[in-house]
């Protein structure tokens, strides 16, 4: 996930809303709906929530009831994994997909999960092992090479046949133009290793575990565009050079202005990405709202709309983005970032600007976008 901050000012003509959305929380949940049309349905979860019972067990139960997939949002990133040449710390990840030969939470609930992420193409604190970073004037090529498949191979083969689909490399694509094939970020995986590190990262993802499916994860190129563009020639080479992938993940990081109809951006690149035979899924969807002004003293700074009508907006943008997805054959499933507004990154990233993006609010009750993916999923 890029840490992008939305600004949400809607003009009036975005504004109209034809159709409330009726809220309605009787029936089957969103797991039950999902399961009957083939999609699975996940969401990003924190170590924490899962550990802790958050909230009452309101958190975990609710869970398990709606999706049958779970994403660890940051507990599968490098730095919280690899810690030193050769050291790995797995205890997060072992309490959620269980040590070799036991089960975790997620097999428990008979929930899949998405390993995010192998390799995080940037050099930043959150994606970057701080040891790595700073030796990498010492590393030469081949050095960095066996780092990488030895990380590889350690994470993905420590739960090989327990994790469903992998994000292999997240945000490698630079959003400014620059001079690297595909427009690839100057990370230190490009510097040591060229655009063939990719390449290798899927083919050790693979040898780890062939069962499962293997994504390149990116933001910002849901609606097509000179990034979309790199993307899918990024996706043809990788496929040229015998890389194993399964698909695209589309993160759709979006807010209730958004729009998205038959014929449009968004339906053109999964049109494209299914013209390279390739499968593609929502990997981090979330809907912002401007949010009410509160003291950052607040525990519901963020949680509440401004416009209670933005919560129909945002449910019919839902609504839009299950649509397409149900109606695409080479769709692999749809992920949300997170279920809950009680905990999501938008309001702490936006200081309480924007947020309520999610099917449910701060206290675990259905929203509109609830009902909105619901009627679309029972159709």
């Amino acid at each position: 996930m890029q840490f992008v901050l939305v600004s949400l000012v809607l003009s009036a003509g975005v504004a109209a809303i034809s159709d409330p959305i009726e809220l309605t929380r009787e029936g089957p949940g969103l797991r039950d709906l999902a399961k009957k049309r083939r999609l699975p349905l996940g969401a990003a979860a924190p170590v924490f929530c899962l550990h802790d019972e958050a909230d009452g067990g309101k958190y975990t139960s609710t869970l398990a009831r709606e999706f049958d997939m779970v994403e660890l949002e940051n507990e599968l990133k490098p730095p919280a994994v690899w810690t030193g040449p050769h050291e790995y710390r797995f205890s997060d990840v072992d309490y959620v997909l269980g040590e070799p030969g036991k089960k975790g939470w997620a097999q428990q609930h008979k929930m899949k999960l998405r390993g995010h992420v192998l390799v995080y193409a940037s050099d930043n604190g959150y994606t970057l092992p701080q040891w790595l970073r700073s030796s990498e004037k010492d590393l030469t090529k081949e050095q960095a090479s066996g780092l990488l498949h030895d990380y590889i191979l350690a994470l993905a083969g420590r739960y090989r046949g327990k994790v469903a689909m992998w994000d292999v490399a997240n945000e490698a694509i630079d959003d400014r133009p620059n001079n690297n094939p595909f427009n690839l970020r100057d990370s230190l995986w490009f510097r040591k290793l060229g655009p063939e590190f990719l390449v290798l990262a899927f083919k050790w993802a693979h040898e780890a575990d062939p069962k499962a499916q293997l994504y390149y994860n990116e933001y910002g190129i849901e609606g097509g565009g000179p990034k979309a563009k790199h993307i899918l020639e990024l996706a043809k080479w990788l496929k040229d050079q015998g890389a194993p992938i399964t698909g695209l993940g589309l993160q759709y990081h979006i807010d209730c202005r958004t729009k998205i109809e038959p014929g449009d951006g968004h339906y053109g690149l999964i049109e494209e990405i299914r013209k390279l035979r390739l499968s593609y899924m929502i990997t981090e969807l979330d809907v912002a709202v401007p949010a009410k002004p509160l003291p950052a003293s607040d525990p519901n700074r963020g949680l509440v709309a401004n416009d209670p009508m933005d919560l129909d907006r945002q449910a019919h943008v839902y609504a839009s983005v299950f649509r397409m997805a149900l109606s695409s054959k080479n769709c692999r499933g749809v992920q949300l970032w997170g279920f809950t507004d009680r905990h999501s990154w938008i309001p702490g990233f936006s200081r309480g600007r924007n947020g309520a993006a999610l099917p449910f609010d701060g206290d675990y009750n259905p929203k509109p976008a609830y009902s909105a993916i619901a009627t679309e999923l029972g159709r």
